[in-house]
């Protein structure tokens, strides 16, 4: 491995800790303030509740659509610095790009795409919502929609994406 390479690896481990970082962030503020996902009395006060004025799905997907896009942006950052490399080298931004060959970037681009797919799809869920003025059981519909094309599709896309791995 070459020096740019492995500086590219830094980076993209820092942006991986970060997408991390703010998961865990996410997730234990969700805990605090509304009991979480764990078994608590909060969150058998809220399960209690009737189903008319329960989105426990819904929260989870507002906390999904918030760590998938801050995960997008920090990675268009490091994409913005990898591309800026063809400025200074050619030589170097071939050396670069070389390592998104490699298997474990093709996982994390698998993982991308997910992230990619999610956050796009919920956010059109999210503007048809507003628009349409749609209650929470068709919210929620539309939700299950969204969860089974990013999985149709990111199912799809993972086979041209790791494709070459196993050829």
């Amino acid at each position: 491995m070459t020096l740019p390479q492995f500086l590219f690896f830094c980076a993209f481990a820092v942006v991986a800790l970060v997408i991390i970082a703010f998961g865990v962030v996410v997730v234990r503020t969700a805990r605090l303030d509304d009991g979480g996902p764990f078994v608590s009395r909060a969150l058998v006060a809220r399960l209690a509740r009737p189903g008319r004025d329960r989105a426990e799905l819904q929260r989870w997907a507002f906390y999904l659509h918030r760590v998938s896009g801050v995960g997008l942006f920090v990675f268009l950052c490091l994409h913005v610095g990898d591309v800026s490399l063809y400025v200074i080298s050619k030589d170097l931004y071939d050396e670069v790009h070389h390592v998104y060959g490699s298997v474990p970037m093709r996982i994390a681009e698998v993982g991308l795409l997910f992230g990619l797919l999610f956050h796009t799809f919920n956010g059109l869920r999210l503007v048809a919502v507003d628009v349409a003025d749609l209650g929470l059981a068709a919210s929620t519909r539309a939700l299950y929609g969204v969860l089974a094309a990013t999985v149709a599709c990111g199912l799809a896309g993972s086979v041209f994406i790791l494709g070459p791995v196993f050829a």
